[in-house]
């Protein structure tokens, strides 16, 4: 069985470099202790393993459930998942709470503290320490895992093919988002300069993980829309680094270093083309040499090491780490095993891109806003704003594909439209630098929330439109 632990600290996704993120992979050093309060030894590490099986258990059933209504209404999966987060985490139950100085429910703490004794100030250490450690860290290996069998799954003779429309659509996709949200927010809601640039910044990416899920669900992936919003959407981060390295700079410094954040988009893009050149050599290379070993996990055991490697190797470089999990799909993709390593990536991918959108929905507090004060009022309309405009400039983007075939753009568009993960991140980082008050960060969260629950149905919509056409 796989160790875990340890494939914790090998895949802990730091964000760092140029462009001022902090680490979003919190390391293992909190798992180790062997103390918490009047917690020690054998009754630590019991109280700690009873509180992740609990967890385990209302994440995965809460996912199957809400999952499973999904599909039955014919929505994907993966928006039950995101709406389990939303009812067990910080807006409801309080099982999950990830970050922030919320605590976890009360009855999850007496279970845990009739089996194992312990103070209620030890156990809710464990809930708000090692738990949530974990639970990050195997959201990151979601993350990664998801990204990597794209990468394997990507027709590179179809993302060239279409890198000039990609290109055509990320620029139209990331530019008309952040000029018209921070005219918006600064003339009608008077945001200072730091806090518009925040809230337009989380307008400009795209969720890669979320868009292929949800394109993947319903089996348009390969096709030539699907490929021009994959490489939209890969393009779309590395321009959305560049904008936030433009805001983290100015709201920690007063000023950005321009010479740093040209060094970061042409490292993400020589990364990106990189990893296409090394899929004509080295990855056949490297995978008919991990076939022709004698043991039977020598695949996929070599392909999830390079993929660490790749994604260690993104960090380092000043780039986001899950373009180099989508890259190191890339190089080890279409080769005599590919097949059967997408195969073998599904059952981590069932596990852990679970714990992955279950997270996102539980990270959410909806609660902070209250109809009864001014603040809160102003958050929503912010917030309403947030949504409309994000969608409908995705949309528009759709309609600047650069190409002369017969595409249909209203569905590049709603592609482009979910901000998941990429958009938490900007509303993140905006609050860390205190650039967000707490109205205008939950506003923010709030319209990632709301495209991402827009984009299934939309995306349905589009492509079975679409489909009706041509038929």
């Amino acid at each position: 069985m796989l160790d875990l632990t340890l494939f914790s600290t090998v895949m802990t996704l730091p964000v760092r470099g140029s462009h001022g993120l902090a680490s979003i992979g919190h390391g293992l050093p909190p798992l180790l202790a062997t103390t918490t309060g009047d917690l020690e030894g054998e009754a630590y590490a019991k109280a700690l393993g009873l509180a992740l099986t609990i967890i385990a258990i209302v994440i995965y059933l809460s996912a199957q459930l809400l999952g499973e209504l999904s599909v039955r209404l014919g929505l994907p999966a993966v928006l039950g998942e995101l709406i389990a987060g939303l009812v067990i985490g910080l807006s409801g139950l309080h099982v999950i709470v990830l970050g922030g100085d919320a605590e976890v429910a009360g009855w999850m703490t007496t279970i845990v503290q009739s089996f194992t004794g312990g103070s209620d100030r030890a156990i809710a250490e464990i809930f708000s320490g090692p738990v949530e450690v974990v639970l990050e860290d195997y959201a990151k290996i979601g993350v990664s895992i998801l990204l990597f069998k794209i990468g394997l799954e990507a027709d590179l003779k179809e993302l060239i093919r279409v890198g000039p429309q990609a290109a055509s659509v990320a620029i139209a996709g990331v530019t008309l988002p952040f000029v018209l949200g921070f005219l918006g927010l600064s003339m009608l809601f008077h945001l200072g300069t730091i806090s518009a640039m925040f809230g337009a910044a989380a307008l400009t990416a795209t969720s890669i993980g979320i868009t292929s899920r949800i394109m993947q669900d319903m089996g348009v992936l390969k096709t030539q829309e699907g490929q021009i919003i994959l490489g939209a959407a890969v393009l779309d981060d590395i321009l959305g680094i560049a904008v936030l390295a433009v805001a983290v700079g100015i709201a920690e410094h007063g000023s950005v270093d321009f010479g740093n954040l040209v060094s970061t988009v042409l490292s993400a893009v020589l990364f990106v083309g990189a990893a296409i050149a090394f899929n004509r050599f080295f990855g056949p290379a490297y995978m008919g040499f991990l076939e022709k070993l004698k043991n039977p996990y020598s695949v996929f055991v070599g392909a999830i090491l390079f993929l660490a490697v790749t994604a260690g190797f993104t960090s380092i470089i000043g780039l986001e780490s899950i373009l180099g999990c989508f890259a190191a799909g890339i190089v080890l993709g279409d080769t005599v095993v590919t097949k059967a390593l997408e195969e073998a990536c599904e059952p981590l991918i069932a596990l852990f891109s679970t714990v992955f959108f279950v997270t996102i929905g539980a990270k959410t507090d909806l609660t902070v806003l209250n109809f009864a004060e001014p603040e809160s009022r102003a958050g929503l309309a912010i917030a309403l704003f947030l949504t409309v405009l994000a969608i409908l400039t995705k949309m528009a983007a759709g309609f600047f594909v650069f190409t002369q075939d017969k595409v249909d753009r209203l569905a590049i568009g709603a592609g482009m439209v979910p901000r998941g993960e990429v958009g938490l991140v900007f509303a993140g980082l905006g609050a860390a630098t205190g650039a967000l008050s707490a109205s205008v960060n939950v506003a923010i969260i709030l319209m990632v929330i709301g495209t991402t629950f827009v984009a299934p149905p939309l995306l349905r919509w589009a492509f079975s439109r679409q489909a009706s056409v041509a038929g």
